[in-house]
C-alpha cells in the first residue's frame, strides 16, 4: 500500500515501483515485515529498486517521503538484502 504512494512521491520510474512491491511482497510472504514501520520498509524497498536499476536514489530521500530516518531505510535494506532476493 505504502510503495506506490512514495513512488509517486519520488516520481519513481515503473520499472523501480514494480520492482519495490516485488521486494515488499516477498518480504511480507516471509515474515520479515511483521513488526516494522510500514512506510519506512516501503522507503527501503524503493531504495533498494531504484539502485537495481541504476538510479541514483538517497537514503535520505527515502525516509524524508516516508516520514523515517535514514538509520530506519538503511536497516531495512539491510533486512532486504539478507532474507529477500
Amino acid at each position: 500500500m505504502f510503495v506506490p504512494r512514495l513512488a509517486s512521491d519520488l516520481e519513481c520510474p515503473d520499472e523501480i515501483r514494480q520492482r519495490a512491491r516485488a521486494l515488499a511482497e516477498q518480504a511480507e510472504e516471509r515474515g520479515v515485515t511483521t513488526g516494522v514501520h510500514p512506510a519506512g520498509f516501503a522507503a527501503a524497498c524503493l531504495y533498494k529498486a531504484g539502485r537495481e536499476e541504476g538510479r541514483w536514489l538517497t537514503q535520505s530521500e527515502a525516509a524524508d517521503v516516508a516520514n523515517a530516518s535514514k538509520a530506519t531505510v538503511r536497516a531495512h535494506r539491510d533486512t532486504l538484502e539478507e532474507r529477500v532476493a
